[in-house]
């Protein structure tokens, strides 16, 4: 019986887009390798066979490479070929997807994730040249002499040796030993300061308290740049409106087109929950929560220059507009002979043409304001109002962080938490279930466009 912790299948293919899940399932068995590969190189696995396994076959390549690839690698090529087809054949007829091959597929992306190595021991900002030239000049005499005794094909297998041994327990245990040793330490920071002529580094070094190694651990911490993208048409009488025409984009959307929540209604996504094990066996509790990193949206400024900026402006309020100067335009509408090509012109544009102009979004300069003017079909677009320019968008942005963390918890199922599966964002656009996309394109449907559309469709009859 599933657990209620988990999200089923049907969920899953109401939230996440098409593409992702096709993505997702395509390169199932691929994610699946490179899992395993993970697995034996990190020596993550209760058994080392396969990683001693990995290493002699290092060395093997190492010292057979050049017999191998004379005489077997013809073989080596038909046999290749043969898998391939197989793959391709077991591809074409593969059973339908399962729930379980979803949570699988994602478990192993979590698991590939979470066996990377880390970066926060990496150097925050790159050496300067003249230290990378100088360490060069004093170890390539010693590399020299060295490939001279030795060959460099046993050079290449002790150092992948070193590092699919990296995480091996005995060669953990080595190394924690050696650096729990203070005279180790400073001996390594004491000739890494001669080679690279940098002073030597004067540290105040701490322990860390059992309470803080029994804490709750954090995990990845990204940043998101939501774009709402706000849309108008000049109406004569009505000035700038959202009331567009029928067949265009909508009046908040997204990168893609796509309709979404006005800034002032748009909501991040609830905090979610995925049930996993580590490399230990044990049962862990990884939860992301978002939280917005600026306090309000900011508009897109790009003046003449390149120069670009985002500038705190107020989030403009739906309002009701004016019944009777609605009318008047309405009527206008009937007299425009060209009004059903306006209305359709932006849905008979190619999709390249789309893409196009939403690459060359980030290179058109705005006004003060923000806003970029075009002509009835949103093209021949500039920083400038006036003759000829009808419509006009601009772009609201805001920066959001979602923090995970990670806690052991009780043992049990894996899997994704259950929740609110109605807010999940891609592109800056919320994807819903059904039915709450289809209450959610009414409500952002204003009377003033439905009246508009009534309007439209009289004077068309």
């Amino acid at each position: 019986m599933p657990s209620s912790t988990t999200t089923s299948l049907y969920e899953f293919t109401s939230t996440v887009p098409f593409p992702l899940t096709a993505v997702l399932v395509q390169l199932a068995p691929y994610f699946a390798l490179v899992k395993n590969a993970f697995e034996i190189l990190t020596w993550s696995r209760s058994t080392s066979y396969d990683a001693w396994l990995a290493l002699a076959s290092w060395w093997a390549v190492c010292l057979l490479s050049k017999a191998t690839l004379r005489y077997f690698l013809p073989i080596a090529v038909v046999i290749s070929l043969t898998v391939i087809t197989a793959s391709a054949n077991a591809r074409s007829s593969a059973p339908p997807v399962t729930e379980t091959n979803l949570q699988a597929t994602i478990a192993d992306l979590t698991t590939i994730q979470s066996l990377l190595p880390d970066a926060k021991f990496l150097p925050k900002s790159r050496p300067a040249f003249s230290t990378l030239l100088r360490v060069s000049a004093i170890m390539y005499p010693p590399y020299l002499l060295l490939t001279y005794y030795v060959p460099l094909r046993i050079l290449i297998a002790v150092t992948g040796t070193v590092g699919i041994t990296w995480n091996s327990p005995c060669a953990s245990v080595l190394r924690n030993t050696l650096l729990k040793s203070a005279w180790v330490r400073w001996c390594t920071l004491y000739v890494w300061s001669k080679v690279t002529g940098r002073p030597f580094p004067l540290r105040n070094l701490s322990y860390q308290t059992l309470a803080t190694l029994n804490s709750v651990e954090p995990g990845l911490s990204l940043r998101f740049l939501f774009t709402i993208y706000e849309n108008q048409r000049w109406w004569m009488g009505l000035d700038f409106s959202p009331a567009l025409l029928p067949g265009e984009r909508p009046s908040w959307c997204s990168v893609s087109l796509q309709p979404v929540s006005p800034p002032n209604a748009f909501v991040l996504p609830e905090p979610t929950s995925v049930y996993l094990r580590d490399s230990n066996g044990k049962r862990v509790k990884r939860t992301a929560t978002w939280k917005w990193e600026e306090p309000e949206w900011r508009v897109l400024v790009r003046k003449e220059d390149g120069v670009v900026s985002r500038v705190e402006k107020p989030v403009p309020a739906p309002k009701e507009e004016n019944s009777s100067l609605l009318m008047k335009a309405a009527g206008k509408m009937k007299d425009v002979n060209s009004l059903q090509s306006l209305a359709n012109g932006e849905g008979d544009r190619p999709s390249s043409e789309k893409d196009e102009d939403e690459s060359e979004d980030e290179d058109i300069p705005t006004d003060v304001d923000g806003w970029v003017y075009g002509d009835n079909k949103w093209e021949a677009r500039s920083s400038k109002g006036g003759m000829g320019k009808y419509t006009r968008y601009r772009r609201w942005t805001r920066v959001a962080v979602v923090n995970e963390v990670v806690e052991i918890v009780e043992d049990g199922e894996t899997g994704v938490e259950g929740g609110r599966t109605t807010v999940t964002m891609v592109n800056a656009s919320p994807i819903s279930s059904p039915s709450r996309q289809t209450e959610a394109n009414s409500e952002a449907e204003s009377p003033l466009r439905q009246r508009l559309k009534s309007a439209l469709s009289k004077g068309v009859s």
